[in-house]
C-alpha cells in the first residue's frame, strides 16, 4: 500500500521551501508551514491529482495537519 506521508512530504516541501523531515503528521500548514488560502487551494489540486480524491472547500478547512490531510485521503481513497 502507498505510504501517503512519503508522496506528501516532497510535493509539501517543494510548495513550502522546507526540508522534508521537517513534515510531519503533526505539522500545520498554517502555524508551521505559514500557508495561505492560495497556498492551501495548490495543495488541494495537487492532492486531488496525486491521489485520485476529491476534496470539497467545506472540508478544506477541517484540515488543520498534514495528518488530517493523510486521513482525509485514506477516507477517500479510489484503491
Amino acid at each position: 500500500m502507498l505510504d501517503i506521508l512519503t508522496v506528501l512530504k516532497p510535493i509539501l516541501a517543494d510548495i513550502f521551501s522546507v526540508e522534508e523531515e521537517e513534515i510531519t503528521p503533526a505539522t500545520t500548514f498554517d502555524e508551521d508551514l505559514g500557508a495561505d488560502f492560495i497556498d492551501l487551494q495548490e495543495i488541494m489540486l495537487v492532492t486531488e491529482e496525486e491521489f485520485d480524491v476529491l476534496i470539497d472547500d467545506e472540508d478544506l478547512t477541517g484540515i488543520a495537519t498534514v495528518g488530517d490531510l493523510i486521513a482525509y485521503i485514506e477516507g477517500r481513497r479510489h484503491d
